[in-house]
């Protein structure tokens, strides 16, 4: 017989892309041996942290030698092509014989000790025996790879048959992983830890359902399947009878993705609404693998892929809320062709199985949209009512049954959109002022409709518009003095001066309440920096090192020049005199010079302090003879928030809405 034309060889390379690069996280590689666990008839699984090692103990069907050479070590072993010992009638998790070369990505050493029968196996595969070994392959001969013999360890395997994995020289840091943090990850990513008859124990500590801890973050559930998955759920909102806002929906549908009674795809699991989107971030800091905000797809029991939410370009922000676990057995039947990619952590999406799931989830997140912003809108009118009596009372003087609908949207559209509790007063603060504003505008509108003789009614639009202003500016005065008491905390520090700098140029009503806005004047800045400029060539190095910064403003009619000096600097009334009045000549020129010469120009200094020379009784006098003003940093800080505090004291007793706005903040 003629020797074969072509021949095909494996090379040691393929480890390197199937076990060795293959997995990026610790649950992922253990869960792969629990997948093993579970097609070996194993009732009980016992993971255990050593110092420096992880053992996974199964009571299975066990391995002779035979099993360990033709079905353990047989990259590609197609287990699901021989189902004769499948034990417990149970579903092979396994297909392509790969997952065991996972053990590869975490650690460096994999001891494996198997008993079946009389017969005991022990055998250690080296991660680096294997890349020597990879390294001296010829590239026209591949070879095998032979692991080591060891002794049986019959202190790790007790069990009268089963498995026993010890991994060693790990690569990552999964010792320094909880076993809490690991109960919660396994848990996650199996839908077999409720069956009767297996059993998952970390360093003694049995894994259940419990311990996926998510299920209370859910304020909306919609499920798929028979399983009522509500009864985890502790935290659901609820309707007037106080029934859970749990939803049934269609779980069959055809190969194109539409509901059908007796649809050949089928699928079971749940979707979950979350109260606020930052609920689904990761539990733990740094740990990527740990978020929420995901739909995982699980394949006979165990997670096929680790997201198929993000695959869904919806707008809105519905996504941001959503968490869930479908399983979709139809994916993996045993006929059917193999659709998981090699990484065993994600399905091929051009399959039309998957294509399928796809659009079938699609309509359903539309529906969820759309379903759960209804919902959110009636929770929403509910909560504003209950928020405060004056909120009730707020909303019910708004009388017409027109006026209220729009106020319903108001507090719906909030409920929709609010992240936490602070941005939901934030909201009711603004969508309030803005009620009211539409009120006014329309009672406006109504003036021209009103008799002569009705001057109640006029007095009472007048009355509304004077309650709105004072909110307003009650609203505006408290934010300038957080805005203040930002300022305090930094004043005092030279390293903050920018930012200070920043505060004062921007906010320049801290100089004067009056001085609500500024203008820019290209021309002027240009003057000023022209004067300044020639000032530096006059000016001593200390001179310089004083200055933070200069701006040139126009406010209410008048050209201000606000120069910065440093916090830490001492100055003479002199050298604050000639300095001013230079730039203050200079925009005076540029004035006359296109018949503006009267218009007034003003400087304001701002120093960190007087120096010792100062004198306090006759300086100011004199500097303001040159239209010149000199402050302190603290006397800045002190100056506006006493004005600001002033008027809020007198204001205090005036404007219902104002009363409610500031009843808000308080809660």
């Amino acid at each position: 017989m003629n020797e074969p034309k072509y021949t095909m060889n494996l090379s040691l390379n393929v480890l390197n892309h199937l076990g060795i690069n293959l997995y990026s996280n610790v649950p992922s590689v253990i869960a792969e041996v629990i997948a093993n666990s579970w097609d070996a008839g194993a009732t009980r699984v016992d993971i255990m942290f050593g110092k420096e090692s992880v053992t996974i103990v199964d009571n299975g069907n066990g391995m002779n030698k035979e099993d360990v050479n033709n079905r353990y070590l047989y990259v590609g072993y197609q287990k699901r092509e021989d189902t004769s010992e499948m034990p417990r009638g149970r579903v092979p998790m396994g297909r392509k014989g790969i997952g065991k070369l996972s053990l590869f990505s975490i650690a460096e050493k994999i001891f494996v000790y198997s008993k079946k029968g009389s017969e005991k196996n022990a055998l250690l595969m080296d991660v680096d025996k294997i890349k020597r070994e990879i390294k001296a392959e010829r590239p026209d001969q591949a070879k095998p790879y032979h692991p080591d013999a060891v002794d049986f360890d019959k202190e790790i395997l007790t069990h009268d048959t089963g498995t026993a994995i010890k991994i060693e020289n790990l690569k990552k840091r999964i010792t320094t992983m909880t076993a809490d943090g690991l109960k919660k990850r396994l848990a996650r990513r199996f839908t077999i830890l409720e069956h009767d008859d297996f059993d998952v124990y970390i360093n003694g500590d049995k894994v259940t359902y419990a311990d996926r801890d998510y299920f209370h973050k859910a304020r909306f559930l919609f499920q798929y399947g028979e399983e009522n998955y509500s009864t985890h759920c502790k935290n659901l909102e609820k309707d007037d009878k106080g029934n859970q806002l749990s939803f049934i929906r269609p779980h069959r549908f055809d190969d194109k993705g539409k509901e059908k009674k007796d649809g050949e795809c089928q699928i079971k699991g749940w979707i979950g609404v979350a109260h606020r989107s930052n609920d689904l971030d990761s539990d733990e800091k740094g740990a990527a693998d740990d978020n929420l905000n995901n739909i995982v797809i699980v394949v006979r029991g165990k997670v096929a892929q680790e997201d198929i939410l993000h695959e869904f370009r919806m707008g809105g922000l519905i996504t941001k809320f959503l968490y869930g676990e479908i399983q979709a057995d139809f994916l993996d039947a045993d006929g059917d062709e193999d659709i998981t990619t090699s990484s065993r952590q994600k399905i091929v999406e051009d399959s039309p199985r998957y294509r399928a799931l796809k659009s079938f989830l699609k309509r359903e997140l539309v529906h969820i949209w759309t379903e759960t912003n209804t919902l959110k809108e009636k929770k929403g009118v509910q909560i504003a009512l209950n928020f405060h009596p004056l909120m009730r009372k707020w909303y019910e003087d708004l009388g017409s049954s027109y006026l209220q609908k729009k106020a319903n949207r108001l507090f719906g559209a909030i409920e929709k959109i609010f992240v936490d509790e602070e941005g939901r007063k934030l909201h009711y603060i603004n969508g309030i002022l803005a009620f009211e504003q539409m009120k006014m505008d329309d009672a406006l509108d109504q003036l021209d409709d009103i008799e002569e003789d009705q001057w109640e009614a006029m007095l009472k639009v007048f009355r509304s518009i004077d309650d709105i202003e004072a909110a307003r500016y009650y609203e505006i005065t408290n934010g300038r003095l957080k805005k203040i008491d930002e300022l305090r905390k930094v004043i005092h520090l030279d390293e903050k001066e920018r930012k200070i700098q920043e505060y004062i140029f921007d906010n320049l009503w801290l100089l004067d309440p009056a001085w609500e806005r500024a203008t820019e004047d290209a021309s002027m800045e240009r003057e000023i920096q022209m004067v300044i400029k020639d000032n530096e060539n006059k000016e001593t190095d200390k001179v310089k090192k004083m200055r933070t910064d200069i701006q040139y403003k126009k406010v209410s009619g008048e050209h201000m020049i606000i120069e910065l000096k440093r916090a830490s600097v001492r100055l003479k009334k002199t050298e604050i005199e000639n300095q001013l009045n230079a730039y203050i000549e200079a925009v005076r020129s540029n004035l006359i010079n296109i018949g503006r010469g009267d218009e007034p120009i003003k400087g304001v200094c701002i120093v960190g302090a007087h120096s010792n020379s100062w004198d306090r009784n006759k300086d100011p006098a004199s500097l303001d003879h040159y239209g010149i003003r000199v402050m302190t940093y603290g006397e800045l800080i002190e100056n506006a928030r006493s004005a600001y505090s002033k008027y809020l004291a007198k204001r205090d007793n005036l404007g219902t809405l104002r009363d409610l706005l500031r009843e808000i903040r308080k809660i």
